[in-house]
């Protein structure tokens, strides 16, 4: 009986010994844990020796019983994996957080143990592997979060298994192919993220029973297809995120139906269309993300109701018309980004009055008008972004009152009236940029109280006066640009203060005197632009204690280059720091040879034009020798000898300009190996000997080559036709005989018109420049070089006829095959060539008639046929009607017709014409006999229909013709 007494004592001291004993055995598996780790310094509470039990150690939490229902360890330093922790001594544990720690290795199977956990958290870990099926049995989980890991594999389907599910996010791994319909299943689901994984098909099941959803959050997938229309069912969803996920098709108007929505996200997709007007139900919506898509149509007034709206980007799109006046109503607007679509017409004028708008980006649209008064109510305008539309009139006088502004961006639009008067007190502008307007004034030295200032472009526009020595104190600056301006006076040398300027343009300017020595040491300078000025000095000083100066162009001043005595002792200094220069400009100065040896120190030039200067001498082995050389122009020098053998090493060569030297000897084999060659310009030396066969076969990318005034001989190579890039082929005034090749028919980039398109350079922005002589006139092309297309091989003395083939290159715009000895006629299909603009044939011995086809050259504007044996009348046309200049058909004693004073004779015609004559006569002559034929035939027959007497008489004459011939052939 006493033992029995004792019995529920027992009973209550034993779930206290039993809990007591799984806290020991739980303290033994954290302590083994902790042992597996690397250098565990937070786990320094983990130890038996000061506790069996756990509950006080860092990161644990007990119930009352004693028993371990909590591990808390985020971003705790933790470095190992979860193999060694055993999960069946944790049989209570109910919230598990390893957040922000370096574990790795995989998801243990083990983790199945811990079957009470409603809380995982073990993102932010380098775990990897796939998600183990084990997980399903983790029933009673809430919140499962396995985000930025390096889990791999297909969607994790157990996981549908544990239906208690709210919140679950596997982003940022690298998960794989399509979420399954079994997700329908987590029907309690209030959050789910699976954005930066790989998964490219949501089945619109799941969706369906989310009811509860409240975040949806697929960002960077590569998701096939359209919205599925059962977005609309998830009438609680408060953040919807589908940006980057490859999406086509329309944005759906059951979006419309998401009333508590507060975020919509459908960035850079491929949504086409218009924006659905039932989005204006989406009144709680606070921010509306629908960039970097191919959206049209209008933007719907309809936005006007979402009065909740704070920011709202439609950049990158294709919208049109004008920006809805509902926009100005929306009280909570901060952003309004709209870059880059096609509106047009004025802004709303009380856009702004919300006196809440920090961001207006309007860039790259075609608005007009002026800026709206409001815009910058209460002072909250931050950034102002209009550059590139055609906004007019005076900047506006507001922009003086708006204090807090950080961006000023108006460039590319019409906007006037003085500089100097159109800002106030902006203690923290960061940027003022209004290149390409029609700004006048002068340059305020008050801007020096501007101290945040980091980027001032005034490019382009009509600003006079001085550079104030006071902008010497805008200590921030890192990008000063003042090009294409009047500005005159001398660089200030309190620029010098300005240690963070990285980018100097004051080219096209009249400014004059010397680059002052401390700009000129600015040491964090990478790039300088003084071009276009009346600027002296000398180079060699430039070029030297600047490490990171990569862009120099001083061209069309006056500068020289006197190297000093000691300029190889001051290089080789070590506090002389050669600059990585890439782009060097020094065209059209006084610069002389002795320059030569210092560039060649600079082992990462690629652009070099050091063209109309006074170069003299032979050219050094190193200049062409660079490995990185792209560039060079030393055209209009006083440079000769022969081209260095050296430059067969410079793989790199893009283009080459040598013209107007005294170069000589034979075409340079060197370039043999220069394979990427795409402009060679030779002209205007004294080179010899024959083209060589081999220059068809080793340039592919050849766009320009002219080789013009030179002395070559020989014949033309016919493997030019293997350039299959040439547009520009200029052999003129040299010594070539023979005929012209046939085979010049089969060069393909002659054969079509070509497209506007800029030939660069190494990426820097550089566009090949060309001189050619241009309907008589010599002319320099730059940006348009890649328009044009041509053959210039005059003054030769090549003989034979004009290959008929050369009417098959129909995208020539000029053909100069003058003052040669050409001879036959000129060719019958001359009008296929329709682009042409320019044809000079003049003094040969071209015979014949002029073929009428010429007169179908509608752009034709320069014609030169004289001095030839041409015969007959010349063709009328409407273009050809308008070269009314007798002197282009002189010397043809054959020709006749306007605009010569000879008129033609009845028989004198062009061969065409003639055959024309003939033809004609024989349809003229045959439509008389036919009209003859109609008119005697009625004339007769209505006189025998009007005239009953006559109509007897004539059946009666018929009657007895037949009866006669009757009787006559039966008695035979």
């Amino acid at each position: 009986m006493e033992s029995i007494q004792f019995l529920p004592f027992v009973l209550l001291l034993l779930p206290i010994c039993t809990a007591e004993t799984g806290a020991a055995t739980a303290a033994e598996a954290l302590v083994k844990w902790k042992t597996s780790l690397f250098q565990p310094d937070t786990l320094s509470s983990w130890s038996l020796t000061n506790s069996t039990t756990p509950c006080n150690w860092f990161g644990v939490r007990c119930d009352a019983a004693g028993s371990l229902v909590q591990l808390r360890l985020p971003s705790s330093g933790l470095n190992g994996t979860l193999i060694d922790l055993d999960f069946s001594t944790l049989p209570n544990l109910t919230h598990l957080d390893l957040y922000g720690n370096s574990l790795h290795g995989r998801v243990p199977p083990a983790i199945s143990g811990a079957a009470k956990l409603t809380f995982l958290d073990l993102s932010f870990n380098q775990l990897e592997g796939t998600v183990p099926e084990e997980i399903a049995m983790l029933t009673q989980l809430t919140n499962l979060t396995l985000s930025d890991n390096h889990l791999v594999g297909p969607f994790p389907s157990p996981i549908t298994s544990c239906t208690k599910l709210m919140h679950l996010d596997l982003s940022y791994n690298q998960f794989t192919g399509v979420l399954p319909s079994s997700l329908s299943r987590l029907t309690r689901l209030q959050v789910f993220d699976v954005s930066s994984n790989e998964f490219y098909e949501l089945t619109p099941e799941a969706l369906a029973n989310w009811t509860q959803l409240l975040s949806l959050q697929m960002y960077h997938n590569p998701l096939t297809g359209q919205i599925p229309e059962e977005i609309g069912k998830l009438r609680e969803l408060r953040n919807l995120g589908l940006g980057h996920a490859n999406l086509t098709g329309s944005i759906p108007e059951e979006i419309g139906n998401l009333t508590k929505l507060q975020d919509l996200q459908l960035l850079d997709n491929h949504f086409t269309g218009p924006i659905p007007h039932q989005i204006g139900r989406l009144t709680q919506l606070t921010i509306l993300e629908l960039s970097d898509n191919r959206l049209s149509g209008t933007i719907p007034p309809e936005i006007g109701n979402m009065t909740a709206l704070e920011i709202l980007d439609v950049s990158q799109n294709q919208f049109s018309g004008e920006l809805p006046s509902t926009i100005s109503a929306l009280p909570k607007l901060q952003s309004l980004i709209v870059i880059n679509n096609k509106l047009s017409g004025s802004l709303p004028g009380e856009l702004g009055k919300n006196g809440l708008l920090s961001t207006a980006q309007l860039n790259n649209n075609s608005f007009s008008g002026e800026l709206p008064p409001l815009l910058c109510n209460n002072s909250t305008l931050r950034y102002l972004d209009a550059d590139n539309n055609n906004f007019t009139g005076r900047l506006p006088a507001w922009l003086k009152n708006c204090t807090g502004i950080r961006r000023i961006g108006l460039g590319w639009n019409h906007f006037s009236g003085d500089v100097s008067e159109a800002f106030g007190a902006h203690p923290q502008l960061e940027v003022l940029s209004l290149p390409r307007n029609q700004l006048t004034g002068t340059l305020s030295p008050a801007w020096v109280e501007w101290r945040s200032l980091t980027n001032l472009r005034l490019d382009d526009n009509r600003i006079s006066g001085q550079i104030p020595p006071e902008f010497g104190n805008m200590t921030n600056l890192y990008s000063l640009s003042l090009s294409s301006n009047n500005l005159t006076g001398s660089i200030p040398a309190e620029l010098g203060n300005l240690i963070f300027l990285a980018l100097l343009n004051l080219s096209n300017n009249g400014i004059s005197g010397s680059l002052p020595s401390t700009v000129a040491e600015l040491s964090a300078l990478q790039s300088l632009d003084l071009s276009g000025n009346k600027l002296s000095g000398q180079v060699w000083k430039l070029l030297l204690q600047h490490p990171d100066l990569n862009y120099i162009d001083l061209s069309r001043n006056s500068f020289t280059a006197m190297l000093p005595v000691d300029w190889e002792e001051i290089t080789n200094s070590s506090s002389t720091y050669l600059p990585d220069v890439q782009y060097l400009l020094l065209s059209d100065n006084l610069v002389d040879s002795s320059i030569i040896p210092l560039l060649c120190r600079f082992s990462g030039l690629q652009i070099l034009d050091l063209s109309n200067n006074h170069l003299s001498g032979r050219l050094p082995d190193c200049l062409l020798d660079m490995e990185a050389m792209q560039y060079v122009d030393l055209a209009n020098n006083d440079l000769h000898g022969s081209i260095p053998s050296s430059m067969s090493s410079n793989a790199s060569l893009v283009s080459l300009h040598l013209n107007s030297n005294r170069f000589n000897g034979e075409f340079p084999s060197s370039l043999k190996q220069c394979r990427h060659l795409v402009a060679l310009d030779l002209g205007e030396n004294s080179f010899h000997g024959e083209i060589p066969r081999w220059v068809g076969d080793s340039f592919p990318s050849m766009i320009v080559l002219r080789l013009r005034s030179n002395m070559f001989g020989g014949s033309i190579p016919p493997q030019l036709s293997r350039l299959a890039s040439l547009q520009v082929l200029d052999l003129a005034d040299n010594d070539l005989r023979g005929s012209i090749p046939r085979s010049f028919s089969g060069l393909p980039a002659m054969a079509r018109r070509q497209e506007g398109r800029a030939i660069e350079f190494s990426g820097l922005g550089y566009s090949e420049s060309i001189q050619m002589i241009w309907k008589g006139r010599e002319l320099m092309f730059h940006n348009t070089l890649s328009l044009v297309t041509g053959i210039d091989l005059s003054s030769n003395s090549l003989s034979g006829e004009i290959p008929t083939e050369l009417t098959n290159l129909a995208g020539l715009l000029f053909l100069n095959l003058s003052r040669n000895h050409l001879s036959g006629g000129i060719p019958q299909a001359i009008g296929n060539l329709k682009w042409l603009e320019f044809l000079d044939l003049s003094m040969n011995q071209l015979a014949g008639p002029i073929p009428a086809s010429i007169a179908g050259l509608a752009f034709l504007s320069v014609l030169n046929l004289s001095n030839n044996n041409l015969s007959g009348r010349i063709p009328r046309g409407d273009q050809i009607q308008t070269l009314d200049d007798a002197s282009i058909y002189s010397g043809n004693a054959g020709l006749c017709g306007p605009p010569l004073s000879r008129g033609c004779s009845d028989g004198a015609g062009t061969e065409e014409e003639d055959g024309l004559d003939e033809e004609d006569s024989i349809i003229w002559f045959g439509l008389s006999m036919l009209l003859g034929f109609v008119f005697g035939f009625w004339v007769f027959w209505g006189c025998l229909i009007l005239k009953r007497s006559w109509r007897f008489a004539y059946f009666l004459f018929v009657d007895r013709a037949f009866d006669m011939f009757f009787r006559k052939n039966m008695t035979r």
